[in-house]
């Protein structure tokens, strides 16, 4: 599900089909539709395979189809439950992490891998040089050396302070799940 107030642009389901029935096109192809909504200019919404998305501020998600005759259409993503005060039913993002956007929301400050490493800091380039930093992913909450998921791996993550070992996935915990595909914990973070 997305929320509302965000058009959606939190989505990170697998849809990818649209209202009228349109198998969706890839983000990273560029057949038979070219286009410039690329995983590359838009790094942080999350254009993976051929899944609706709502990269730049559509009314809702939506994708490029691989009709030759239709450039693109909206989706039909649920939409999240809300508290009635115009804001996405918050999970404790401080404690866990939603695997729907693959733990993009999670703000905790676990910051040890799952082999027991400990996590560098996302501003430090040592012992690991690296480009994921607050100011390349400005929304995606990279303090100190909390495990977090800035680039769309499959979990929350860092770089380790061990040379041998470059980064490693951390031991976030899943938040809970209501119904189908729905984070008992969405959050718009994105």
């Amino acid at each position: 599900c997305g929320c509302a107030e965000v058009k959606q642009k939190d989505y990170r389901g697998r849809i990818a089909v649209t209202v009228s029935g349109r198998t969706c096109q890839r983000w990273d192809a560029q057949s038979p539709h070219l286009h410039l909504v690329t995983p590359e200019q838009y790094p942080f919404s999350g254009l993976d395979e051929n899944y609706c998305r709502n990269p730049d501020g559509e009314d809702r998600p939506w994708c490029y189809t691989t009709d030759p005759r239709v450039r693109w259409d909206y989706c039909d993503v649920p939409t999240c439950s809300d508290t009635g005060s115009g804001e996405c039913v918050a999970s404790n993002s401080s404690v866990c992490g939603c695997a729907e956007v693959k733990q993009n929301d999670y703000r905790g400050t676990i910051a040890v891998t799952v082999n027991g490493r400990t996590c560098q800091r996302w501003d430090v380039q040592s012992p690991q040089k690296h480009t994921r930093t607050p100011q390349n992913y400005p929304n995606s909450g990279l303090d100190d050396n909390y495990c977090r998921n800035p680039d769309g791996e499959l979990g929350a993550w860092c770089y380790t302070t061990d040379p041998t070992v470059g980064w490693e996935y951390c031991d976030v915990p899943i938040c809970g799940v209501m119904g189908p595909g729905k984070c008992a914990a969405s959050n718009p973070s994105v």
